[in-house]
């Protein structure tokens, strides 16, 4: 073959199949090499880098940029989860990290090219997944990542282009085996304190600076309600009637779960928390001079001074904007009472378990779940209501312990 100016060759290079480019660029190079013409414009310029310049295999194998027909289909479907199944921003960011998850194992490969083999692959990577202490991934979190990948490839089958391709069938091999799908179903043992070790905590509470009263009263409140703390930092001083000894949860001023109205009353046996909630509305009322639209626990303002960097100075008159304070103020309550450290959620479990073990009828069961905000009973007993290893022998043998 003749050879041409490199120029002459680029021409002939832009026309010709992949293949062909390659070994015409080759003969062009072998014979202008010689001459010392550097050649430009050719498909070497696309080759592969050199073996020095790929990532060694300690480094993170994410080296493909996303691929933009998986990042609309991705787009499309969280959409049509947001609006058609209404499902929450908090789990449609779990369901974006899922979709990604799968989608940088499979190496961005096009969602239009799915098979069941991928499926099958993606559970035993995530059997062998390790979080990051190195321990092996909950089985509560695969169930979580393989349903929502179970949704998206069912949907995936229903689109336009994909039906001859993905079956509906193809999304039941996101799946987890039947044991361990039983062990994620199952409810774990969820640590909460006693009735005695929560009033102990509440009596050890300073109440003498504002702060302090408004701590107390926090506290106090989840020892009443045990309301969930997203609801807690959204409640306004008008949603509390200590007369009426109720709270009410309304959904278009408070962070309800599921957006639902919720009626709860203070438990019984509680006074001094009762005190402690009264002793901090009066603070609001006659000192602070709040009315009924100012937050029932104001977020704590931060004020800078010249010499001393940074200091508490009074509230802001605004809702705290996460619920970090309030763990952060129960776990010191907890930490100064010496008993061990639990969260705001744990009063649910310590009232529902409470009821579980001292209620004498099935209404008093109904009561304490509509309290929580359940729609069904089975959800407080099942998820909040287990009792000790301990009370189960005795209601099952009848029999007491030598130490009681």
């Amino acid at each position: 073959m003749k050879s041409h100016p490199p120029s002459t060759v680029s021409n002939l290079l832009s026309r010709a199949p992949n293949l062909v480019r390659v070994i015409l660029e080759w003969r062009v190079f072998c014979d202008w090499q010689s001459l010392g013409i550097a050649l430009r414009d050719t498909a070497l310029a696309y080759q592969k880098p050199s073996p020095s310049s790929q990532p060694q295999a300690s480094e993170p194998t994410m080296t493909k940029r996303p691929n933009g027909k998986n990042e609309r289909l991705k787009r499309r479907f969280l959409e049509y989860r947001k609006f058609a199944r209404q499902l929450s921003e908090k789990t449609l960011d779990r369901e974006i990290a899922a979709l990604e998850r799968f989608d940088v194992w499979n190496g961005r490969k096009d969602f239009a090219r799915f098979h069941i083999e991928q499926a099958m692959g993606f559970r035993i990577h995530l059997e062998q997944s390790r979080t990051k202490a190195g321990k092996p991934l909950g089985k509560s979190t695969m169930r979580s990542v393989l349903a929502t990948l179970r949704e998206f490839v069912l949907w995936l089958s229903q689109q336009d282009g994909f039906r001859s391709r993905i079956k509906a069938a193809d999304a039941d091999y996101f799946n987890l085996s039947r044991r361990d799908e039983a062990e994620a179903r199952a409810a774990p043992h969820r640590p909460a304190p006693s009735i005695n070790q929560a009033k102990r905590a509440l009596t050890l509470m300073p109440n003498a600076t504002p702060q302090q009263k408004r701590d107390k009263a926090i506290f106090a409140l989840l020892c009443l309600t045990g309301v969930r703390v997203a609801a807690l930092v959204s409640l306004k001083i008008k949603h509390v009637d200590l007369q009426e000894q109720s709270v009410t949860q309304n959904p278009r001023e408070v962070a309800t779960k599921f957006g639902k109205v919720i009626d709860t009353f203070f438990a019984k046996g509680f006074d001094e928390a009762e005190t402690a909630l009264a002793d901090w509305m009066t603070y609001c009322d006659e000192v602070a001079l709040y009315g009924p639209d100012d937050p029932l626990f104001p977020s704590t303002n931060v004020a800078a001074k010249s010499n001393s960097g940074f200091e508490v100075s009074g509230f802001t008159r605004a809702h705290w904007k996460s619920t970090g304070p309030v763990r952060k103020i129960v776990r010191a309550a907890f930490e100064a009472a010496g008993v061990p450290n639990y969260g705001p959620h744990a009063f649910r479990h310590m009232l529902a378990r409470h009821t579980a073990k001292n209620a004498t009828s099935v209404a008093e069961l109904v009561a304490a779940s509509q309290n929580l905000g359940h729609t069904d009973v089975l959800t407080t007993l099942r998820s909040y209501g287990q009792i000790s290893r301990e009370d189960q022998r005795k209601l099952v043998t009848g029999k007491k312990s030598d130490e009681d």
